[in-house]
């Protein structure tokens, strides 16, 4: 499906800013549905979106598009804020 594609294209493309801050602007939006919190956490979408975030520190687009996505897929899901924090 879209969610494991986009986690998949941000770990084969993590050097690209561009595709880094789109990525985590559509799991931002996905992890809006309590089922997709669950599904962008099984395929690795939590790693990815941090992995991202510390490979472009300076690009304000990815930190914050990260961030906003972090927090979403936080929201009211105790098994992802474990594995956030």
């Amino acid at each position: 499906g879209g969610i494991k594609a986009v986690v998949s294209g941000m770990r084969l493309h993590r050097l690209s800013q561009q595709l880094q801050w789109q990525g985590c602007r559509a799991l931002r939006n996905l992890a809006l549905s309590d089922a997709n919190k669950a599904a962008i956490a099984s395929v690795g979408g939590i790693v990815e979106v941090v992995a991202g975030m510390v490979e472009h520190p300076l690009i304000f687009q990815v930190q914050e598009s990260g961030c906003a996505a972090l927090g979403n897929l936080a929201s009211d899901n105790d098994d992802n804020v474990t594995e956030i924090v």
